[in-house]
């Protein structure tokens, strides 16, 4: 069960991984692209953007951590029992 947790997690990671490179890359053409003030102003909702993206993820990761513990613990299992 735990061996297959952590395949989950790393082609979750990888598939993360190698859409940022993706996005990133279309965001350099686009950005490389516009005059510096209209690049100036792209670049500030990028890194919304990224600041929302990486918020979102760190809560994903607490809830995901939050479930592992409470099945180690034998919670599920004790609710679903009833």
């Amino acid at each position: 069960m735990l061996g297959t947790l952590v395949v989950m997690l790393l082609v979750v990671v990888a598939g993360a991984r190698a859409r940022d490179t993706l996005r990133l890359r279309q965001q350099e053409i686009v950005l490389a692209k516009l005059a510096e003030p209209d690049a100036v102003a792209y670049y500030e909702v990028l890194r919304r953007r990224v600041r929302n993206a990486r918020i979102l993820r760190a809560l994903s990761l607490l809830a995901l951590l939050c479930l592992f513990y409470a099945w180690r613990r034998g919670l599920v299992k004790s609710l679903t029992s009833s």
